[in-house]
């Protein structure tokens, strides 16, 4: 029959033709596809504390020799922190000044990423999401004075290489790539960008529809420092006028969550694509529009 239907032989044997006829129906089945769910659960907590006392005296010794002394941080003189809460204070002569610096800070950060591929049985799909990012390799001088920088673009977001392999009894079993890369704050040594990267490669299997978790991760950090006077801060209870003192604590906890769906039948299929339809957030189809009419009908 034309266009792809089922062709029946008739004549010759009647068991021959049922035979080819049941061997034709096998066939003529849509590829099985399996559609692919990734989460990507990451939470970042943060708590740092800073404070101390930053102070400058100037007094002369005698009509020859004055003397100045000082206790500050990266800015050279003492300075009120922004952001944060600071108190300055100063002599009528203005040669006598200490500010004081304290700042609490707490922040929680949740990403959660859930890329989604449809992929034909035994084949390969990859899905990328995010942005490129310009990093500047160098600069190099030309002959006639000019400055060229270098620069190259890296890529970020969420990405999701798989391959799966669905066996009769509903099996898949995958081979899975799966990255995030963030863009993380200006490296202060070499005034660059900073990158996040999380990164995981696999081989599962799983039974359809069912979840596996790929890997997981829990990471703290905790850190404090101290600077100041030698010996002067060290003094139990006023130790704290004559230095600073910082405490941080971060903690990650990152867990990869994969999600294998194989579809037979093209109903499933159009289900499928429904539900994703349905998932998506405030998106509006298109509505077809009718046909213009040419201006030569009538």
């Amino acid at each position: 029959m034309p266009g792809g239907g089922l062709t029946v032989f008739h004549g010759g044997d009647e068991g021959d033709s049922r035979a080819i006829e049941t061997a034709l129906k096998q066939l003529d089945v849509v590829a099985t596809q399996v559609i692919i769910e990734a989460s990507i659960l990451e939470v970042t907590l943060t708590d740092e504390l800073r404070y101390g006392l930053e102070w400058s005296f100037r007094k002369g010794l005698d009509a020859a020799y004055e003397g100045f002394g000082q206790l500050v941080g990266e800015s050279g003189t003492p300075t009120a922190r922004a952001p944060g809460f600071s108190y300055t204070v100063t002599n009528s002569a203005k040669d006598i000044t200490a500010v004081l610096n304290a700042l609490s800070e707490d922040s929680l950060i949740n990403v959660i990423s859930t890329p989604s591929v449809m992929v034909l049985d035994n084949h390969t799909a990859e899905i990328q999401v995010g942005d490129q990012v310009p990093v500047l390799l160098g600069t190099t001088i030309t002959n006639g004075g000019n400055s060229v920088q270098n620069i190259n673009f890296k890529n970020t977001g969420v990405s999701l290489i798989v391959t799966p392999s669905v066996n009769a009894g509903g099996l898949v079993t995958m081979d899975v790539q799966q990255s995030v890369t963030d863009v993380g704050p200006v490296d202060s040594a070499t005034d660059q960008r900073s990158f996040l990267e999380r990164s995981i490669r696999s081989r599962v299997a799983v039974r359809s529809s069912e979840s596996v978790v790929l890997g997981g991760l829990i990471r703290e950090n905790a850190s404090s420092g101290e600077s100041g006077v030698p010996l002067l801060r060290d003094i139990p209870g006023i130790g704290a006028l004559f230095g600073t003192t910082s405490l941080e604590n971060r903690r990650t906890e990152l867990l990869v969550i994969i999600t294998p769906r194989a579809l037979y039948t093209e109903d499933e299929l159009r289900q499928v694509s429904e539900e994703m339809r349905a998932k998506v957030r405030f998106m509006e189809l298109i509505e077809e529009q009718p046909a213009a009419v040419s201006s030569g009908s009538k």
